[in-house]
């Protein structure tokens, strides 16, 4: 009895396997959900502002994006700038003063302070 629920569940899975993903691939215009998430607006200032080294810049651009966040998947996006200029903020503080100042404030944001 044992082995043929095992085969059973096998096969199930099997099926679950290769019935899954459908038929292929659809032709036609992309659906509004295929696309994904438009990206956050502002995101583009922020990097600008942190690839020129203005700190303060890309902080107060940060918070403007934070304003607009309205669903998960826009704070998903907005987790990941954070966290892709915290590691920006951490490869320049040893040596900028205002990248620290940028990175503690940054922490004292994402720490709800």
């Amino acid at each position: 009895m044992k082995q043929w629920t095992r085969y059973t569940g096998l096969v199930m899975i099997g099926l679950a396997a290769c019935l899954g993903p459908g038929c292929g691939k659809k032709t036609g215009a992309k659906s509004a959900d295929a696309s994904g998430p438009p990206p956050l607006s502002g995101t583009s200032e922020v990097i600008a502002a942190l690839e020129k080294k203005d700190y303060d810049g890309a902080m107060a651009a940060l918070l403007k994006v934070r304003q607009t966040v309205t669903t998960d998947e826009q704070q998903v996006q907005f987790m990941v700038l954070s966290r892709q200029m915290k590691d920006k903020l951490l490869e320049a503080a040893p040596t900028d003063t205002k990248a620290a100042e940028a990175l503690t404030a940054l922490r004292q944001m994402t720490m709800g302070r």
